[in-house]
């Protein structure tokens, strides 16, 4: 006898057709337009890249040129004839890649550094941006996948189309350069390609909906948890100086970034020692590219091999040796080096700009010894060096590099300036005086939008050395005078005839700039008026409060600098460098704190005196601040939980949990016949469960006979529980007080077979 035989008369729940059409023409042309979309998500990443290296209009003119002939190719020819065209556009674009990069078709067989050192970087994840030839590279990587899915997507083949141009979003995740947004809006588009490809199928049917929820969630998740992976050289301990507030943390503390931030601080902390024959810049980092907003070193680090470049003219050795005080991320040289030596020599790296950098953090107590040559010609050498650059200079680096998007403004500013010069030394020179003298020194300034050069120019009254290095940089680049960023430290206090303590206010950005037969030359646009005095303030202060991490044994008793500040002298119209009235390089040039020390306390006791009165908001607040999620983590979990609802309804989850939950716990209803009835149902599958089902030709009673006469150990309550449903099913009904204690049974033998558990009331 079955225990289904209920009536259904109530039931009357609406139903959707799930096979009603819609209407295909729509659906073809929204899977069309995703495809677009994600189209648009990975060239949306390449237009990044080319906005900042040049050819932003020719990376469109391609787009466009593709979707095209994409599209007049449909139905001329076959799929494999377009794929083996959109594979030969690749092979054609990358060969266009190899002859601009100076390396030639013949690196198929015979192989090179720069390329391979490329193909090494998106291996491991580096962004387009440092590659030696990023522009060329976005324009040979562009035309196969945009081709090959638009071909497929107006032939209807909406699942492959996906293919090719999921494929290019997911390299550019993989190297860094596709962000969260790109990323989800990419892959949206991707799913619904295919789910709207599916409903022109089934011609508008929404029976697949949680399938293709399932599908979404999953590709997103996938997607996004990919940015997770680690790739590339660059180090993520944090040394001393790199905290991002400070001027050493912006800029040289990343493997192969130099940032431009707001307001910085400095420290007075002792970062390392040099024992050298003269004083000098210590150079930690060289960047030729410029994105606007930051500075990127193209190219990949090599092992030091005890090979260096040298100038290309005269120049003097001096030797110098380096003892770290802290852990360090960088290495400091004079420029140029020529040789290291030490234990560390073995664990050193060199940039293609000839810097070197550790491979892994220097320790305190490190040492290591450094051969640099130092190039210093006269001023009239450097006015007829003249401008025959030899060709790496001009087409192997991005020397001359300045983004897409620079204004014929800066550029006339720029020109304006450098009218009455004649020689790019002149140039150099009215630049640098031109910065010194129209700008004031802060650390305490806000980061513009945009441009930074060109808001420094033209909108800044101040700003710190990373500005000036910047804008100087870029005016020269217009000037078609090759130039690049440079960071370091400047030379530090003095403590001995050969010895200088370098700590963290002398942390420092500069230029070089490129002279035939000369080399690298650097020059100082960074007003140094009054930085000495706030410099030795700043060290004395922290002297007075017992912070012993700012001197070393031989620093202590010194004063930071004998050079009053109003001894130091003016730029000389012949010299690309300040120097004191001592002739030695300034030390200071980078010794200033975003505020005075004094009215640092001040701000200090009354911030304190209101947190003492606002602490219960200030409780709210950073409880409010455990709980807030950013708008992207919100709509990312959101993704998640549609999912996780939809696969759940796919799989039938939900309907085996409410099974479950069925067995071992029982809603009390308004009839007793119908909790009798259900006390038995429960009984039954708990049986069928532990033993075997009921068969359809067993009543409920030879069901329990069975069960019995198969020597199977059946509780005697259940007899019980069967006789209550007799009576409530086929008898005049039961009790409340009888439909309890069924359910009380049953609950009984149920939970007492609970998996780990035991017996549980």
């Amino acid at each position: 006898m079955s225990t289904d035989s209920r009536s259904h008369t109530g039931d009357r729940t609406a139903r959707l057709d799930l096979e009603e059409p819609i209407g295909s023409t729509l659906f073809r042309l929204l899977a069309c337009g995703s495809i677009l979309v994600l189209t648009a998500s990975y060239v949306h990443v390449l237009h990044e890249v080319t906005q900042v290296v040049g050819g932003t209009q020719a990376l469109f003119a391609l787009v466009g040129a593709m979707l095209v002939a994409a599209t007049a190719l449909a139905w001329l020819i076959r799929p494999r004839t377009a794929t083996v065209g959109a594979v030969a556009a690749g092979i054609i674009g990358f060969a266009y890649y190899l002859e601009r990069s100076g390396v030639g078709i013949g690196i198929v067989r015979t192989a090179s550094d720069t390329v391979v050192s490329d193909t090494a970087a998106l291996a491991a994840g580096l962004p387009l941006l440092r590659m030696v030839e990023a522009g060329i590279w976005s324009l040979a990587f562009v035309p196969a996948p945009v081709f090959l899915s638009w071909y497929l997507a107006v032939r209807g083949r909406y699942a492959l189309s996906v293919l090719p141009g999921g494929f290019a979003l997911v390299f550019l995740v993989l190297t860094g350069d596709a962000g969260t947004i790109v990323t989800l809006v990419g892959t949206l588009a991707a799913v619904g390609a295919i789910a709207f490809g599916e409903l022109e199928r089934r011609g508008g049917s929404i029976a697949q909906a949680d399938l293709l929820a399932v599908l979404f969630a999953l590709i997103v998740v996938l997607s996004l948890s990919v940015t997770f992976v680690p790739g590339g050289s660059g180090t993520t301990e944090q040394f001393a100086g790199s905290d991002p507030g400070t001027l050493e943390g912006t800029m040289d503390f990343a493997s192969d970034q130099s940032q431009i931030g707001g307001p910085v601080e400095l420290s007075p902390e002792v970062r390392f020692t040099v024992e050298a024959e003269q004083a000098s810049y210590w150079r930690t980092g060289v960047y030729d590219r410029y994105t606007g907003d930051g500075w990127i070193r193209t190219g990949e680090n090599r092992a030091y091999d005890d090979q260096l470049p040298e100038p290309p003219g005269q120049y003097e050795r001096v030797s110098q040796v380096v003892t770290a005080e802290t852990t360090l991320g960088v290495m400091p040289t004079a420029p140029q080096p020529l040789a290291i030596d030490g234990d560390l020599a073995q664990h050193a790296e060199l940039s293609r700009h000839g810097q070197v950098h550790p491979e892994s953090p220097i320790l305190e107590g490190d040492q290591y010894a450094v051969e640099s040559a130092i190039v210093d010609p006269e001023p009239e050498q450097l006015r007829a060096a003249g401008t025959d650059y030899p060709e790496p200079i001009i087409d192997g680096f991005d020397y001359l590099q300045t983004p897409e998007g620079t204004s014929s403004e800066f550029e006339d500013e720029t020109a304006s300036i450098t009218a009455d010069a004649e020689t790019p030394y002149d140039k150099a020179v009215a630049i640098e005086h031109h910065l010194r003298s129209s700008k004031g020194y802060s650390l305490d300034v806000e980061r513009p939008d945009g441009n930074v050069a060109e808001a420094f120019l033209f909108e800044m009254d101040e700003g710190y050395c990373v500005y000036f290095a910047t804008t100087m940089v870029q005016m020269l680049r217009t000037e078609d005078i090759p130039a690049r960023y440079v960071t370091g430290y400047t030379s530090g206090q003095q403590v001995a005839d050969d010895e200088h303590v370098v700590r963290g206010t002398d942390a420092h950005a500069w230029v070089e700039v490129y002279f035939p037969d000369h080399g690298w030359v650097a020059f100082e646009p960074t007003p140094g008026d009054s930085r000495d005095a706030v410099h030795s303030d700043r060290v004395e202060q922290a002297r007075e409060d017992g912070d012993e991490s700012v001197d070393t044994e031989t620093s202590a008793d010194d004063p930071v600098s004998d050079t009053e500040p109003d001894e130091i002298e003016q730029p000389d119209a012949d010299n690309g460098i300040e120097e004191p009235a001592d002739g030695q390089p300034d030390s200071t040039d980078e010794n200033e704190t975003v505020t005075d020390d004094r009215e640092s306390e001040d701000t200090e006791s009354e911030a304190a005196s209101n947190a003492s009165v606002d602490d219960d908001d200030g409780l709210w607040n950073s409880l409010l601040s455990l709980v807030t999620v950013s708008r992207e983590t919100a709509t990312i979990g959101l993704i998640a939980l549609v999912g996780l609802v939809a696969g759940v309804h796919r799989t039938g989850a939900s309907a085996t949990a409410r099974r479950e939950l069925g067995l071992y716990w029982q809603r009390p209803r308004d009839d007793p016949n119908q909790d009798a009835e259900r006390a038995y149902q429960r009984l039954e599958q708990l049986f069928a469960r532990e033993y075997r089902p009921r068969e359809r030709s067993e009543s409920a009673r030879q069901y329990l006979d069975a069960l019995a006469a198969d020597e199977h150990s059946i509780d005697p309550r259940a007899k019980t529980v069967l006789e209550r449903y007799e009576q409530a099913v086929y008898g005049g009904g039961v009790s409340q007080a009888a439909a309890d204690e069924s359910v009380a049974i049953v609950d009984d033998l149920t939970r007492a077979r609970l998996p780990a558990l035991g017996r549980w009331r």
